[in-house]
């Protein structure tokens, strides 16, 4: 399956070419022969004449509109135009002034400040130098995971988006930092992937992009939030709101936990969170319950409605320079995040200011209320109950993201139990690379009817055992339901393990 890539029109700033705008390859594009490829594509996008092959090569380093034309005449305006409206180059700013307000961005993963704050960032490129730095810099993600298709190399992965960040940097007049930690989907298994054991581990690696991190990871990342604080010094601090992704709420984490660790690094900057999206139209209850945790927290908040209607469609410019992400998937949450104040206002971009920060924070509890206060109590009760177990039984209707970690944590929590686990075939993956001898394995491979009548022998038959239920966000309130038919059992319905991580963590935290 080939890619077809949807270019940006009405180039407002290329109807005419100034002499001293620069021409910037994108990264995304290789020539073989006379033939431009996209990225991993094996069908070309254009086939190039020699003239647009001696355009092309010529751009191996940004050279302005006016060098082109003096040094390769063959090259008209048109030409150029052509080129810019593909996408297969962008138009950059030769200067901005040099007394410009620095400010750094943080942001989790290449793409998310401009999709968040682009708008913002654009108008505000001739006051402020913007520094973004990227988190989670290393990856393998691309547009091609929903395909299906053979692309997991990380370097060659990481450098394209590194490109693209710089890309997105230039246009707004900014420079751009690879803090260089993983990504969370490839943490999961920090290795070239081949596509079979992508498409075997898939629903796995999707749900552990979901999983709150863990203390090792949030130490690491917290300490490159110190580290990059010192290095680079600002008027100005954005941070991000956070969003339902292991990512996202490490930055958060990481941010706040430097900021009192270490506070000489914060003092005299202004700091300010925005406004994650796309999660601000996928995920409204997330954003809320997450500035909902800040003010609990302590956290004291001014917010600031920024309108980007003169800005709107170059944020979706600059946006699309991360073509190696599904970034057309992403267009209709844009939009609908950025008309999410209001007709009266139009498109916007929103900042909250820090006017201030509590004496201590856990920054385990900056996430949102439904993740960190849902079945606290029920998840303990049934921990203490059950912790002299000696069979315990785990249905796994769909992956945990972190199996051979969730089974080490029950095995710690029920030490003389061994483990009956019935696993759905997206989980079956996960499992199988973390066997041991306290768990006996059985599949439920073939769907939905097998798990009913599985369901239904529980009711019938069940032994009086312990029984975890994890089901996923989506069947929760069904499962819930049905495991009150299993009258001697002692059932726990969990949407993640989470939420026996966090309340064996609160045990720990209790004197």
């Amino acid at each position: 399956m080939e890619i077809k890539v949807r270019r940006e029109s009405g180039l407002d700033g290329h109807a005419k070419l100034r002499s001293d705008h620069l021409l910037v390859r994108r990264p995304h594009f290789h020539l073989r022969g006379n033939a431009l490829f996209f990225m991993a594509s094996e069908q070309p996008c254009r086939l190039l004449s020699q003239t647009e092959i001696n355009f092309w090569n010529s751009m191996q380093r940004p050279l302005s509109v006016g060098t082109v034309r003096e040094t390769c005449r063959e090259c008209t305006d048109a030409l150029i135009s052509e080129f810019l409206q593909n996408q297969f180059c962008e138009l950059v700013e030769p200067t901005f002034p040099s007394a410009r307000r620095q400010v750094l961005v943080i942001e989790p993963h290449a793409d998310d400040a401009a999709l968040s704050a682009g708008g913002i960032m654009w108008l505000r490129r001739l006051e402020c130098a913007f520094v973004i730095a990227t988190m989670a810099s290393r990856s393998n993600h691309t547009l091609y995971h929903g395909l299906g298709r053979n692309y997991f190399d990380i370097d060659e992965v990481t450098k394209v988006r590194r490109g693209e960040s710089e890309l997105f940097a230039r246009m707004i007049g900014g420079t751009h930092v690879s803090v260089g930690l993983t990504d969370a989907a490839l943490r999961y298994r920090d290795t070239n992937w081949t596509l079979d054991y992508f498409l075997r581990h898939r629903m796995s690696i999707r749900a552990g992009v979901s999983r709150i991190p863990d203390d090792q990871e949030r130490k690491r990342w917290s300490q490159a939030v110190v580290r990059l604080l010192a290095e680079i010094p600002s008027a100005e601090l954005w941070i991000p709101l956070g969003g339902p992704h292991a990512d996202h709420i490490l930055t958060v984490d990481a941010c706040f936990d430097a900021f009192l660790s270490n506070p000489s690094l914060v003092a005299g900057r202004v700091l300010r969170v925005y406004q994650d999206v796309p999660y601000l139209a996928r995920f409204p209850r997330y954003m809320s319950d997450a500035l909902e945790a800040l003010r609990r927290a302590g956290v004291v908040l001014e917010r600031e409605l920024i309108p980007i209607n003169e800005a709107y469609h170059q944020k979706l410019r600059l946006t699309s320079v991360y073509a190696s992400q599904d970034i057309l998937d992403m267009r209709s949450a844009i939009e609908e995040g950025a008309l999410a104040y209001g007709p009266a206002v139009g498109y916007a971009e929103i900042l909250w200011t820090l006017r201030g920060l509590p004496q201590r924070i856990d920054p385990s509890e900056i996430r949102s209320l439904e993740a960190t206060g849902q079945l606290r109590e029920e998840v303990s009760a049934w921990l203490t109950k059950n912790k002299e177990a000696e069979h315990v039984r785990v249905l796994l209707l769909v992956p945990t993201g972190r199996w051979a970690a969730d089974l080490e944590l029950l095995c710690g929590a029920f030490p003389r139990a061994r483990f009956e686990l019935y696993v759905a075939g997206a989980a079956a993956a996960e499992v199988g690379d973390a066997l041991t001898d306290r768990v006996e394995v059985r599949k439920v491979v073939r769907g939905t009817l097998d798990w009913i009548l599985l369901i239904l022998w529980f009711a019938a038959t069940m032994k009086a055992l312990p029984t975890l239920f994890h089901v996923g966000d989506r069947r929760l309130r069904g499962a819930r339901l049905l495991s009150r038919s299993w009258l001697r059992g002692d059932t726990l319905v969990v949407a993640s393990m989470d939420h026996l991580v966090g309340a064996l963590r609160g045990r720990r935290r209790d004197p």
